[in-house]
């Protein structure tokens, strides 16, 4: 059984930062829809650049990042329609945890109502 295209698609992708240390290598990884992924590694492994790569902060040094069969790899973060939660929670250091994963919905303007139904469900599934 073939299975479909994926969501996300890291091809050949790695990363640099000095021009000779690779923080990520040859990254080939598919992520389908609805896969629960975690990246697990020790510090400096390359798993929050492989993120910050895949919302936009961070640029590859080469491959190419896909999502939905499309090249994101140069489509600036604004127009990749990602959030990202970062490890460190000091991004709004006065707001709940559930106000801080609903801002980016409150953002594109979701009704209340939706919004409280997936943090909720978001946050459920994390066990918070």
């Amino acid at each position: 059984m073939a299975l479909s295209d994926p969501l996300v698609r890291f091809s050949s992708v790695q990363k640099t930062y000095d021009g000779s240390t690779l923080v990520v290598r040859d990254l080939n990884l598919d992520i389908q829809s609805g896969e629960f992924l975690s990246l697990l590694g020790p510090s400096g492994s390359g798993k929050t650049t492989t993120l910050m790569m895949l919302a936009g902060f961070e640029s590859p040094t080469s491959g190419e990042i896909f999502l939905a069969g499309k090249s994101i790899t140069k489509t600036p973060p604004h127009k990749r329609n990602f959030g990202m939660v970062f490890q460190n929670y000091a991004l709004f250091p006065h707001m709940s945890i559930a106000d801080n994963v609903a801002y980016p919905l409150t953002v594109r303007k979701m009704g209340k109502s939706e919004r409280e139904d997936k943090v909720k469900r978001a946050l459920d599934m994390v066990h918070l």
